[in-house]
């Protein structure tokens, strides 16, 4: 039974590896529409959650876009492994100051 989970899981990684360009898209868009979305209904109702939607809306969304930038042009590998890693802890840092800044 356990090896039956294991070899879904990595069949389920190893789709989302083949189709990571697909999965960029997909975020980069339902993420633009939720912060259009999120911005007209704050602008009509002023929610305190709704800011915070629009602002973890804008954080995948930046994200996405960033990381398809290093994908599309940094050719170096040595490069592009400093940048996927300065990419990501700057994303655990800004997760730790959006949780600090409106949930605390």
């Amino acid at each position: 039974m356990k090896r039956l989970t294991f070899l879904k899981i990595n069949n389920l990684l190893y789709f989302v590896y083949l189709s990571d360009g697909q999965i960029h898209w997909v975020i980069q868009r339902v993420a633009a529409a939720g912060i259009l979305f999120s911005m007209l209904t704050f602008f009509s109702f002023f929610f305190f959650w709704l800011f915070l939607i629009i602002v973890v809306f804008l954080f995948f969304h930046i994200f996405a876009g960033i990381r398809t930038l290093l994908d599309d042009y940094i050719h170096d590998l040595n490069l592009f492994l400093v940048s996927n890693l300065f990419l990501r802890l700057s994303n655990v840092y800004f997760i730790k100051i959006i949780y600090l800044t409106f949930l605390c």
